[in-house]
């Protein structure tokens, strides 16, 4: 996990920074593991009057020790990532109805969202479920990629957050699926 945080980091960091600035006070969001979502978590710990539901326990320790309500969902536990996955899980996650999910992918591509882990797949799926609104967050490393594990169609995705513009077979099959997708802009280093 530790390794992957600094794979594409500031490209990573852009997409967070970004995407928290589309949430604000009073939004309900489930968040799903991955580093990427991590970062998110710890930028929007920043604001306050947020209900975050998550299976990770970085997420979780991020947004509420900040004061916000955080839902911790329970289930096996996997120390690699330090997440809870299974049918606990699942079964915790349809008690819950938020307004938006944010969920990192594995890969994206004109045939949709996929993962390289199963049981990660379904908690995305699973939160998706019972969300109205859905938020893809990702470095461009995943653009045009494929995984094993199909977890929804492009058509599902209501907003995209990436630090570079998809092309391609990839962005008309955004664009046809009606996507919002939004550019995060790359900081660049002070001199």
């Amino acid at each position: 996990f530790q390794t992957r945080m600094n794979e594409h980091a500031q490209e990573k960091r852009a997409v967070a920074r970004y995407a928290a600035g589309l949430f604000g006070p009073g939004d309900s969001i489930f968040i799903d593991t991955g580093t990427t979502t991590l970062l998110f978590a710890r930028e929007l710990a920043r604001q306050s009057h947020l209900t975050v539901i998550t299976n990770s326990l970085l997420i979780a320790g991020s947004v509420g020790a900040s004061g916000n309500r955080a839902f911790m969902i329970g289930g096996e536990y996997r120390p690699e990532s330090e997440q809870n996955v299974g049918a606990l899980a699942i079964e915790q996650i349809a008690r819950f109805n938020a307004e938006h999910a944010v969920i990192t992918v594995g890969a994206l591509n004109g045939d949709g969202a996929m993962d390289f882990s199963i049981e990660e797949a379904e908690i995305a799926r699973a939160m998706i479920a019972q969300a109205r609104q859905l938020t893809v967050i990702a470095d461009s490393s995943k653009l045009g990629r494929r995984a094993l594990f199909q977890v929804f169609p492009l058509s599902r995705i209501n907003r995209l957050v990436v630090d570079r513009k998809p092309t391609g077979e990839l962005w008309e099959a955004l664009q046809q699926a009606r996507v919002e997708v939004h550019e995060a802009p790359l900081r660049t280093p002070q001199a």
